[in-house]
């Protein structure tokens, strides 16, 4: 389906699992040629930096209440999402979607299914000029705030961490994914809701 300047999808409103099931089988059939595998979708509370996330082997989709639900819970709000501007929930839904499921397109075709020239291609052409996100991220009014001293990411949680933790990121540029005190995090309580910019959704 190809939109005219300025068009905007209509996008069905959400139900539980069988809304999204509807969603997906509807992107498959209108940008995939129904040629995408049956594939399992359901909400997670624990992504709060990526929008979504695919297992491409076991067919499994997560999309975040926090980034796609909470997030949208004022009125009014817009945010950026793969270079469309969604003005609801819904159809903050429908784009993150289309992106996780151009990864299981890859992975089904025997391609890469990373964010490759033939991602970025295929993302083009079914009307996603960008592959990132500009969804702000709730953090919780009260819990830790945990900082990266290299890199300085930043990762928020309910809990204190109960030992020693250090930047993925980092420890796996600098030292082979082994654990390395240099890039341990940095942590602090916060009690005052502020927000901070998250990232786009993540595949493996």
């Amino acid at each position: 389906m190809r939109l005219k300047k300025g068009q905007t999808e209509r996008v069905p409103l959400l139900q539980p699992s069988r809304g999204l099931n509807a969603l997906y089988d509807r992107i498959n059939s209108e940008y995939f040629e129904d040629r995408l595998p049956p594939c399992q979708i359901k909400w997670s509370r624990q992504l709060t930096r990526a929008a979504g996330n695919i297992d491409v082997r076991n067919r499994v989709i997560k999309l975040s209440v926090p980034l796609l639900v909470d997030s949208y819970a004022s009125e009014g709000v817009s945010y950026e999402i793969c270079g469309v501007k969604c003005e609801s929930r819904e159809h903050a839904t429908w784009e993150i979607l289309k992106h996780e499921m151009i990864h299981l397109w890859l992975h089904e075709l025997g391609l890469p299914s990373g964010h490759t020239a033939a991602f970025r291609a295929k993302a083009k052409a079914i009307g996603q000029p960008r592959t990132r996100h500009g969804i702000a991220r709730p953090v919780p009014k009260s819990g830790w705030l945990y900082t990266c001293p290299r890199c300085e990411a930043q990762v928020t949680r309910r809990r204190r961490f109960g030992r020693p933790v250090a930047c993925g990121g980092c420890c796996k540029k600098y030292c082979g994914g082994h654990f390395d005190a240099r890039f341990q995090l940095k942590g602090r309580q916060i009690r005052v809701e502020t927000t901070a910019t998250a990232s786009v959704g993540s595949h493996r």
